[in-house]
């Protein structure tokens, strides 16, 4: 009979084509698990109606990219000699000369789950069938328990061999991000896009696209023959672990496990039957036994150490299981209800979990927190009881009380107990205060200029002079080695401009305009080239073309659903034999 037969756990059937395409399987049998995502709270009551509506998995926003960083060192030649091509410089140490180096990403293929507070939100959905032919459907009531364990992968090696292993990936990602600019993978700004696609045409009309795209293959077949020696001169293991919960609550650590135990000893999420609703007859689930599980993209769960289950710097893979009910034990309402055979799917793709200060994630959910108006708490104060809005209190042991001296802290002493009540908008205003005091500050002690990209106001805070941006409209099509040597520009309104005359230019237009809008000191940018200047006033130019509106708006550029598409619907099955 079907009931004493193996059981095989598969991608759901609407996945079955895609993993054969994408040769992760051969056939029906070999498929995985799937991950599903969507982007509404409610997203299971959405799949229950129309499983097969979830939005796709996009490779420049749904994977991981490696940060590849090259030394960036200053001109060596023509009217530029001496000066740094990129913004991002870092010290070595403490008095330490500047270490300048351009960052780029590079596409690692490696999965990346979003938070929920990215208001991003994934199931893990398999399909259960009997493993004989024709892959026949499991009935329910055969099922004694579903679920899921989250594996994470990792490398044990010596410590001693962990220097060679990072020159060697090193290399590999530099590599990489070569091959990622040729097949244009790699995430650039529409207008930097499109002048690499133009690169990339050319060379492909003059035949040197192949002849680079093949010498980097080969380069990269090399790196990772090398990593793969390096695996094996140091006896190199790949381990496989997964979490196992301790004796007190929310307490456990990862162990080895086997792929496919014959026992459950790790910690594990329900998967659950999605049934067929009876008044939709082309429902995906008719026929079928699909599961699904919420995938957890963070936890309470801690070691003994504090150390957190999840982060962002793991791989992580799934397993689905199924146990089948053994018919001689009574049916009870907790899973599992008898200790039946465990059947495992194939892992899912590895996939990473975001950061928590992800740009990307943040970006999904805005925020909008309301400044108080000086003028209605004034208004207020005067005309309510004293206290009556002072709804925080801090309970102090001590008081640590400073010293103001004229405009600068001089000195400070510690107090005695002390109970205070404050206002939120107080606090609230005090504390914005606090960020844009400091944010130009660590903007100029450490030279980190790009931050400012990712603050604007409305009306606009940042104001540069019109003929700049005249030039910036002029140079636009060059590429940025370009303009760090000789040439010349035809400006509207302002003839011919060489480099030295816009360097000179860029430089004063972005001084003057942070000084105003920061209110610092004008900086001095003459240690730069023109590609930085350039990249810099670009985006900031962008601020200073606001609609001079204080109107309740979202950020120019942001839109929430204008980079969400939908998979697209499977009707046909592949057929199984």
């Amino acid at each position: 009979m079907l009931d004493n037969r193996p059981w095989k756990l598969v991608a759901p059937w609407y996945y079955w084509k895609r993993q054969i395409d994408e040769r992760v399987a051969a056939n029906p049998r070999g498929t995985r698990p799937a991950f599903q995502k969507f982007d509404q709270p409610d997203f299971v009551d959405g799949f229950l109606k129309n499983p097969q509506r979830s939005l796709r998995f996009k490779s420049d926003v749904d994977q991981v990219f490696t940060v590849n960083l090259v030394p960036a060192p200053p001109l060596s030649t023509g009217v530029f000699s001496g000066r740094s091509v990129t913004f991002f410089a870092p010290k070595t140490g403490p008095g330490g000369a500047p270490n300048p180096q351009k960052a780029n990403l590079v596409p690692s293929g490696v999965r990346k789950l979003y938070l929920d507070t990215h208001r991003r939100y994934y199931l893990v959905v398999c399909e259960l069938h009997c493993d004989s032919a024709g892959l026949p459907t499991v009935t329910s009531d055969q099922v004694c328990q579903a679920g899921f364990v989250i594996r994470r992968r990792l490398l044990k090696y010596a410590k001693s061999a962990q220097k060679e292993a990072l020159a060697i990936l090193r290399e590999i990602v530099g590599i990489e991000a070569q091959i990622a600019e040729l097949d244009q993978t790699a995430p650039l700004k529409p207008a930097a896009a499109a002048k690499r696609a133009a690169m990339v045409q050319k060379m492909v009309a003059d035949g040197s696209f192949s002849t680079k795209r093949s010498a980097l293959s080969d380069q990269l077949s090399t790196g990772r023959a090398k990593l793969q020696q390096w695996k094996d001169d140091n006896g190199v293991l790949s381990i496989q672990e997964g979490w196992v919960p301790g004796r007190f609550d929310r307490i456990g650590q990862w162990e080895i496990v086997e792929d496919t135990p014959h026992t459950l000893v790790e910690s594990s999420f329900p998967l659950y039957r999605l049934f067929a609703n009876p008044d939709l007859p082309d429902h995906d689930a008719k026929g079928k036994a699909i599961y699904f599980g919420i995938v957890p993209t963070s936890s309470l769960d801690t070691d003994e150490t504090g150390k957190a289950r999840f982060d962002d710097k793991s791989n992580y893979e799934i397993r689905c299981f199924t146990r089948r009910h053994k018919p001689e034990c009574p049916r009870r309402a907790d899973a599992p209800d008898c200790p039946g055979e465990l059947f495992w799917s194939e892992p899912t793709e590895f996939y990473r979990l975001a950061s928590q200060f992800d740009l990307e994630g943040t970006s999904n959910r805005p925020v909008t927190i309301q400044v108080p108006s000086l003028a209605e708490l004034a208004a207020q104060a005067a005309n309510k009881p004293f206290g009556r809005f002072s709804p925080v209190r801090f309970v102090k042991p001590q008081a640590l009380k400073p010293k103001i001296s004229g405009m600068s802290l001089g000195g400070g002493a510690m107090g005695g107990a002390a109970i205070c009540f404050f206002a939120i908008p107080l606090i609230t205003l005090v504390a914005l205060f606090v960020l844009e005091l400091f944010l130009p500050i660590v903007v100029l002690i450490f030279g980190l200029w790009f931050l400012l990209v990712f603050k604007f106001c409305i009306p606009p805070s940042f104001s540069i002079d019109a003929g700049i941006q005249a030039e910036l409209t002029a140079i636009a099509p060059r590429l940025d080695t370009e303009i760090d040597v000789s040439f010349t520009v035809n400006v509207p309104g302002l003839g011919i401009r060489d480099q030295t005359q816009i360097n000179v230019d860029l430089q004063n237009g972005l001084s003057s305009g942070i000084a105003k809008t920061e209110g610092v000191d004008p900086p001095s940018f003459s240690q730069f080239a023109n590609s930085p200047l350039r990249a810099l006033a670009t985006s900031l130019v962008a601020e200073s073309k606001l609609p001079a509106s204080a109107d309740d708006q979202l950020p120019v550029g942001l839109d929430l659903t204008g980079g969400l598409e939908y998979e697209a619907r499977v009707t046909a099955t592949v057929s199984v034999t």
